[in-house]
């Protein structure tokens, strides 16, 4: 099963991959200093995972077109779900609005499996 989203924009998707990026380095910030062993266990697989995807993110910008279709798993779409509900307050108002839109279509995907 694939969770896809269609036609996003390559800027948005540049986006997605930064914030992406930020929250594995809070991911892995926070490893360094977790004491509950399923938190721990949790934030790895999370790391791993948002580090193949923030390649897929890659592989789309790097295509040079304007738009692009991604699919996700099911665990991926609710990493990214996690990635973009993330309330990073350095977050400019154009990642804020990106990072919903993108939380409000997988919302609704997984909603709907």
């Amino acid at each position: 099963m694939k969770i896809a989203l269609k036609k996003i924009k390559i800027a948005d998707i540049e986006i997605i991959q930064s914030e992406l990026l930020k929250f594995i380095r809070h991911k892995v910030d926070n490893i360094a200093h977790c004491k509950d062993y399923e938190k721990y266990c949790n934030d790895i697989i999370v790391i791993d995972t948002l580090q193949s995807m923030f390649f897929i993110f890659r592989t789309k910008i790097e295509s040079k077109k304007p738009v692009a279709n991604i699919s996700l798993s099911p665990t991926q779409s609710v990493i990214l779900l996690y990635c973009c509900q993330w309330k990073r307050t350095e977050r400019s108002q154009e990642q804020h609005i990106t990072m919903q839109f993108i939380s409000d279509i997988i919302h609704q995907k997984l909603t709907n499996i």
